[in-house]
């Protein structure tokens, strides 16, 4: 990757952080999954181009590049759990996609490491090959859950506006709107998801990360990646009133909950 793209991912990434710092604050801990690995992947291409800028042969450097997609996943599972209802599926979807997303990101780490090593062995390449696929294999159950929730919303949440029997979130303007991000977004990451993987399994210069070209690396890899982030934060910003809402109406419940001294004062007066 050459210093141009380095700058410029610094130069975005940066500012990108403001943003999710707020959604962070605004969503509340019902989107804190969602903004803080989101923040995290802002961190890491921020902490990455510093690094590339100073040493672009750095071995830390090219071990970000390479488990820095890991966060934009996680967040993009965590946008689910920001969301009104949760049920047990989609519990279990989360939890298997954090499983996988948590060991493929460990055994392209220590690949890498071991690969960038002074005695690089042929099991490192055989760990980042793993990893990438438990990567791709996260982005399928995240597509598979995307899908699952449009059917089901098309027929029920969508026009339910609430009720009980709506699947997980779609209730509501909010629901539609994490959704519809969540759907953009996938895509885009697959771009990256997809190069990386052709690059370890077909070890072709020109998708290296140290060898690609400046065009390759931008189209396959900081673009796509740039414009599911800008997607997530612009979804984010359109659904904040959703995590407001919240404390709103918890703190509307507890100002209208009478003591227990107060109930008790009022039932011995009655009688």
């Amino acid at each position: 990757m050459t210093s141009d793209l380095f700058i410029a991912q610094l130069a975005l990434y940066a500012p990108l952080t403001l943003p999710t710092l707020y959604l962070l604050y605004s969503h509340g801990r019902h989107g804190l999954f969602a903004w803080l690995y989101l923040l995290a992947f802002c961190v890491l291409r921020v902490t990455g181009a510093a690094m590339g800028l100073n040493d672009p042969h750095n071995a830390g450097t090219q071990i970000i590049s390479s488990i820095g997609l890991s966060p934009l996943l996680l967040s993009i599972d965590g946008m689910s759990k920001s969301k009104n209802n949760i049920s047990h599926i989609l519990i279990a979807f989360m939890a298997l996609i954090h499983v996988l997303v948590t060991t493929g990101v460990a055994m392209i780490a220590v690949g890498a490491g071991g690969l960038l090593g002074d005695t690089p062995k042929g099991s490192d390449l055989s760990d980042i090959k793993v990893g990438m696929v438990l990567l791709e294999a996260a982005w399928v159950v995240l597509v598979l859950w995307g899908l699952w929730a449009l059917w089901n919303g098309r027929g029920e949440g969508w026009k339910s506006g609430g009720k009980r029997g709506a699947p997980a979130g779609l209730a509501g303007r909010e629901g539609v709107l994490l959704l519809t991000g969540t759907l953009i977004a996938l895509p885009l990451v697959e771009i990256s998801v997809i190069c990386m993987l052709v690059a370890e399994f077909t070890q072709r210069a020109d998708l290296n990360l140290t060898t690609e070209s400046l065009a390759v690396r931008a189209v396959l890899g900081f673009i796509p990646e740039l414009l599911a982030a800008i997607v997530l934060v612009f979804v984010g910003i359109m659904t904040r009133g959703q995590g407001q809402g919240r404390r709103h109406r918890h703190a509307h419940r507890h100002r209208r909950r009478p003591s227990s001294k107060h109930g008790a004062r009022l039932h011995s007066r009655s009688h």
